[in-house]
């Protein structure tokens, strides 16, 4: 049996590529922070960030600081935690989740959690991590002289390269929410190529004109006439005989 060409085996595997759901290819991830006064929906503090998570739809929430406690929740359930409780791991594969304490209202936690279609698989507790889950750490500080609280999240990939963060104000007593949705990056539209350019015509190559006659005196020597032999011979005559007139001895 014939082998199948290289180009074509290349071919099956973008057609592959091309042919998986757009959730395998969900790319990137949007962190929504918001806090409010307690019993108010209204935040009064909030940021976002976005963050490029390429090769997972994981996040592990592997530390909780500032002795606090959070639920992490999707479609398929939610699971209560403190510091001690993490990692809890989060499939954003289908959808999107939230971790807030328990002072947000079910409206505070579904508008902290930026809307949209809630992911199927529920949060785990102190399983394992995958190598290439991105990593979330929540910090939230000791209280100010007006008792509020500052919490900061912020994004790791699993090597410790920051990918990003995002910081809230906690009013006294307030509540707060920390929204993850994915979204798939959409890549920038290709730039038309130039035009081209006609390259330059080379300048047309004249005739070189004809070499200039040789002036007097110059250039070569040129072949005498055969008069100028003729008289030459003459005058050499001539002057032989007149020398041997006067050198010849008197009588």
């Amino acid at each position: 049996m014939r082998r199948a060409p290289a180009w074509m085996a290349v071919l099956g595997v973008l057609f592959a590529w091309l042919g998986t759901p757009a959730s395998a290819h969900a790319a990137g991830v949007w962190v929504t922070l918001a806090a409010g006064l307690p019993g108010v929906d209204t935040p009064t503090s909030s940021s976002e960030f976005f963050f490029d998570n390429p090769h997972a739809p994981f996040i592990a929430v592997n530390q909780l600081t500032g002795g606090v406690s959070a639920e992490a929740a999707t479609g398929g359930g939610s699971s209560f935690f403190g510091g001690a409780g993490t990692p809890v791991l989060l499939n954003l594969a289908d959808g999107s989740s939230y971790i807030a304490n328990g002072a947000a209202s079910p409206a505070a936690r579904t508008s902290g959690a930026g809307g949209g279609t809630a992911a199927s698989a529920a949060p785990v507790a102190g399983g394992d991590v995958p190598s290439n889950a991105a990593l979330l750490g929540i910090s939230v500080a000791e209280p100010k002289n007006d008792g509020s609280r500052t919490l900061i999240a912020g994004i790791t990939a699993a090597n410790g390269n920051p990918l990003g963060s995002g910081l809230i104000e906690i009013p006294d007593g307030g509540w707060w929410v920390i929204g993850l949705g994915p979204n798939a990056v959409t890549p920038p539209p290709p730039i038309d190529p130039p035009p081209p350019v006609d390259p330059i015509p080379d300048p047309p190559v004249a005739n070189p004109p004809p070499p200039p006659p040789p002036s007097p005196g110059t250039g070569g020597v040129a072949a005498p006439e055969p008069g100028t032999f003729a008289i030459a011979a003459i005058g050499a005559s001539v002057l032989h005989a007149w020398r041997r007139g006067r050198l010849k001895p008197a009588v």
